[in-house]
C-alpha cells in the first residue's frame, strides 16, 4: 500500500468555501475509493472469495469460535470479569449472527 503524504488535496477541500459539508465528503470518498482501490478490491471479494459472508456467520456461530471466544476473554481479562465478557460479548455475537440470518 503506498503512503499518501500530500496532505494539501485534503486541506484544499476542507478549505473551500464553495463546497457544502456534503460535497466536501463526497470528494472524500472519492479520494479514499482511489486511494484503496475500492472497485478492485470488489472485484477480489466477488472473484475469490464470494461465500466469505456466509462462512463468516457459519464460523461466529460455532461451538469453534465460542471456545476461542471464551479463552481469548479468559486470557485477556481479570479473571473476575470473565463472566461478565463472555456474557456480554456473546451477546453482542449472537445478535449480530441473528441478525444475518
Amino acid at each position: 500500500m503506498r503512503i499518501d503524504q500530500d496532505m494539501d488535496r485534503y486541506f484544499k477541500i476542507g478549505d473551500d468555501p464553495k463546497l457544502s459539508y456534503e460535497e466536501k465528503l463526497e470528494h472524500y470518498r472519492v479520494m479514499a475509493e482511489d486511494y484503496f482501490e475500492t472497485e478492485r478490491y470488489n472485484e477480489f471479494c466477488a472473484a475469490h472469495l464470494p461465500e466469505i459472508d456466509e462462512v463468516t456467520v457459519d464460523y461466529i456461530g460455532s461451538p469453534e469460535f465460542d471456545a476461542l471466544l471464551v479463552d481469548t476473554i479468559k486470557t485477556t481479562f481479570p479473571a473476575f470479569e470473565d463472566d461478565r465478557f463472555i456474557e456480554h460479548y456473546r451477546g453482542l455475537l449472537g445478535a449480530w449472527v441473528n441478525d444475518q440470518i
